[in-house]
């Protein structure tokens, strides 16, 4: 407990709150396992072996906590959005997005669907994630997200049915 009065008391720790900032921030795009298939058109596109690849699906979102000491950078004009609280963005990905998918590999297995696009596309389990989202996730986010839930959640059927990410389910 004394380390931490003296930590407060400190002249460092004014000059951090004062000249510094953290800003929380989170990043939601699917980037699946690198397979040879990857490998291979890594390759074919640049030239070159390259051992681990980055696949990645077109979509991007990157939210930031409006947190800065010298200014806000100009990021906004590449799309990154600033907002007050990161978590209830980050508990909208981990809950919509992660549990999702997670549910579609877990039930994609069994059923014979190699990827995430096959299960997806599966009427009974597309259906099981909808309901999932509407009865179980959805009552459990924070207000502020409430009005996206819906328009995010078709973005996400739409994503995980591209199949250029070949996303495995095992």
């Amino acid at each position: 407990q004394f380390a931490q009065e003296l930590a407060r008391a400190s002249p460092m720790r004014a000059w951090i709150d004062q000249e510094l900032a953290f800003p929380d921030s989170m990043v939601d795009r699917i980037v699946p396992h690198t397979s040879d298939d990857h490998r291979r058109l890594a390759h074919e596109l640049v030239g070159l072996d390259d051992a681990w690849p980055v696949v990645t699906e077109p979509f991007t979102q990157w939210v930031v906590e409006d947190r800065f000491v010298a200014g806000r950078p100009d990021w906004a004009a590449q799309g990154v959005q600033f907002v007050d609280d990161v978590s209830s963005w980050e508990a909208m990905k981990l809950r919509l997005l992660n549990a999702a998918h997670s549910t579609l590999a877990y039930l994609g297995v069994p059923a014979g669907l190699e990827t995430v696009e096959r299960a997806v596309a599966e009427p009974a389990l597309r259906g099981f994630v909808e309901a999932l989202w509407s009865a179980e996730v959805a009552p459990t986010l924070p207000a502020q997200v409430h009005s996206k839930v819906e328009p995010y959640c078709a973005r996400l059927l739409e994503r995980f049915a591209n199949p250029a990410l070949g996303h495995r389910t095992r």
